[in-house]
């Protein structure tokens, strides 16, 4: 089995569990045609999110490479750091024109594990 695939599964079921603890209903589209790998519902809200993991460390920091303009219309991108076990949650807009993203916590304590911001 495609590791990568399994990884992004992995990550996928992870933020899907921890949205339902956050009180989100949460949905799978059925194909991978759409720019989101999730759907959630809350007192009335339906937002979309794509999730992204990755194991790839450079000087102790896991990297995301991904064309993030791609997923510009999606409301949040969850970035799963798979190494140091820690997500970041980036809000629309707030990736665009990124290839890379280096998961620094120092970096980006607004986003790391700040599951309020998806609202």
């Amino acid at each position: 089995m495609n590791s990568h695939i399994t990884d992004g599964a992995i990550s996928e079921l992870q933020v899907a569990a921890l949205l339902l603890e956050h009180g989100w209903a949460v949905a799978f589209p059925f194909t991978h045609q759409n720019p989101y790998d999730l759907i959630i519902y809350k007192e009335g809200k339906v937002k979309t999110v794509q999730v992204k993991s990755g194991t790839f460390a450079d000087n102790q920091h896991t990297v995301i490479k991904a064309d993030f303009n791609n997923y510009a219309e999606v409301d949040y991108i969850v970035l799963h750091d798979r190494v140091q076990h820690q997500f970041y949650i980036f809000s629309k807009g707030e990736l665009n024109n990124r290839r890379t993203v280096t998961m620094n916590p120092k970096r980006h304590t607004q986003q790391l594990n700040n599951w309020k911001r998806i609202k």
